[in-house]
Order: structure tokens, then C-alpha cells, then sequence
């Protein structure tokens, strides 16, 4: 069963600067996010998942059909731009 829920996420850029907090659009399945809508592109997961190296937790890899990739966190509640 898919849910979709529009969340408040923390985003953070490329270079590791916090971009503040900004709506996106988030689909789940059982474990966690399978689509994004974040700023203006749709990405998918890529069945990739680890953990973000500064907080430890999980996260799941995103990429849009132009492979720019994202890792947010099994809750959605925060975005690693990549």
C-alpha cells in the first residue's frame, strides 16, 4: 500500500549547506520513500540505501529520469542534494 503525503523535509545542498526547510512531496511504501517531488523534478528510488555519513541515519537514494540523485531519510523528513 502506497501513501503520499506532502512533508516539511530540512534540505541540504550539494556542498553541504543547509537550504532551510521547504514542502516536497513524498510517496511511501512499506519501508520507506519510493517517489519525491522536490524542486520541480520527480525522483524515483534506485533501490540504493546506507546512511548519511555526518547523522547516521538511513536513507534511500532518489534519481530523477535525468539521473540527478537526492538521499532523503526512510521518513522523509530530510534531503541530501547530490
Amino acid at each position: 500500500t502506497m501513501t503520499r503525503n506532502i512533508l516539511t523535509t530540512l534540505v541540504t545542498d550539494t556542498n553541504n549547506r543547509p537550504k532551510g526547510a521547504m514542502p516536497v512531496q513524498v510517496e511511501f511504501d512499506a519501508t520507506g520513500p519510493v517517489r519525491v517531488q522536490h524542486a520541480g523534478q520527480a525522483y524515483r528510488f534506485t533501490g540504493k540505501v546506507g546512511h548519511n555519513r555526518a547523522t547516521r541515519l538511513a536513507v534511500r537514494e532518489m534519481a530523477t529520469v535525468d539521473d540527478a540523485r537526492l538521499w532523503i531519510t526512510f521518513d522523509g523528513t530530510q534531503i541530501w542534494e547530490d
